[in-house]
């Protein structure tokens, strides 16, 4: 005999809520996911407040730079107000107003910005590594021309301009390889082997000569002419552990030869110009917490400031006393911090957003 309608009723209810006490709730549908906040905060009061600097210019209209993924931070040593930011899938992104707000590169609209280097003689000469490619702008950006191709995907990993002559311009590969142009980027000769991949290459502000570059399994190198001859520093780093892990260096112009290190020991100063380190006082312990950027005022090196993953660091003398405050951004974290050049009291932070799991 077939059970009668109000029979299945009882039974389907009390499937339902055996279902729900077991479950504890009921979910009515996902709840909807918090997007992420990253771009780019500024603050004028030592992080006790901060500002997003999100207004991106687009040829659509007004957009936000808050969902955007920063992996670099380049500057203009002519133009206080200029910064280019290497942005996650993005290519090329970059304020002429201090941050107030952006454009993106028409021409470099997408894949990866590994470097950029701006001459600092020539207003408006740049050089972008992107991708497998060198390529130059003489016009701001708005139009660039290839002047190097490797045939190795994302091959084309550093670039900066020479100290002393606009003319010399040094390239390195993910292959080890040192590349130089006399000719501002027309032609190009090998001048040295490393044994692993350039990371990233800078020349010293201070001291025009002395370069530094990171590979990517050797650790720091230093050249004090002009980039033809280097040397290891791994020796001056080994007695701190996971002193050749190394995020980024910063130089400062109160004192001479003098420069600060971030790796994954923590923070070091030299003041000889690489040769020896010592480590800062932090408050997080060597080896206990991953710092991801930090900045130095240039004018006055006993300011400085470095950020974990959700909290902010200050200090005013030296490092021998630290503020903490906490951090802007949501599902993000630090990815670079820079004073402006021209106004210490301006500090800027720029964000990565975490990838999802």
């Amino acid at each position: 005999m077939k059970p009668s309608f109000k029979l299945l009723f009882r039974w389907t209810l009390l499937v339902f809520v055996v279902v729900i006490t077991t479950a504890g709730c009921l979910r009515l549908g996902n709840r909807p996911k918090v997007p992420p906040v990253a771009g780019v905060f500024t603050t004028q009061t030592r992080g006790e407040s901060w500002e997003p600097r999100h207004r991106l210019v687009t040829a659509s209209g007004v957009g936000s730079l808050g969902g955007i993924s920063v992996r670099a931070v380049y500057h203009d040593p002519q133009d206080a107000n200029a910064t280019y930011l290497s942005v996650a899938g993005a290519g090329l992104i970059y304020t002429y107003e201090g941050g107030r707000t952006w454009q993106q590169s028409p021409v470099v609209a997408a894949g990866t910005v590994n470097a950029v280097a701006v001459d600092p003689r020539a207003a408006c000469t740049m050089y972008v590594a992107h991708d497998n490619r060198l390529i130059k702008s003489s016009d701001c950006t708005r139009s660039f021309q290839e002047k190097y191709v490797d045939p190795r995907p994302n091959a084309v990993t550093s670039v900066v301009v020479d100290g002393e002559d606009s003319n010399v311009v040094l390239l390195g590969t993910s292959a080890g390889e040192l590349l130089r142009s006399t000719t501002a980027g027309t032609s190009w000769s090998r001048i040295y082997q490393f044994p692993s991949g350039l990371s990233w290459m800078v020349v010293d502000p201070t001291q025009p000569k002395r370069l530094f570059l990171l590979t990517a399994r050797n650790g720091l190198y230093r050249s004090q002419d002009r980039g033809l001859q280097w040397e290891s520093l791994a020796a001056s780093l080994q007695p701190f552990s996971g002193g050749q892990e190394i995020t980024s260096l910063q130089f400062t112009k109160d004192k001479s030869n003098s420069l600060f290190l971030l790796n994954r020991y923590g923070l070091l100063r030299s003041l000889d110009g690489g040769t020896s380190w010592v480590p800062l006082q932090l408050i997080t312990p060597p080896l206990s917490t991953k710092i991801y950027a930090f900045a130095v005022n240039p004018l006055n090196s006993r300011e400085i400031y470095y950020a974990t993953a959700s909290t902010f660091y200050l200090s005013t003398d030296g490092g021998i006393n630290w503020v903490t405050r906490r951090l802007p951004g949501r599902q993000a974290v630090p990815r670079a911090m820079y004073i402006h050049a021209s106004d210490p009291r301006t500090l800027n932070l720029a964000f990565e957003i975490i990838p999802s799991r």
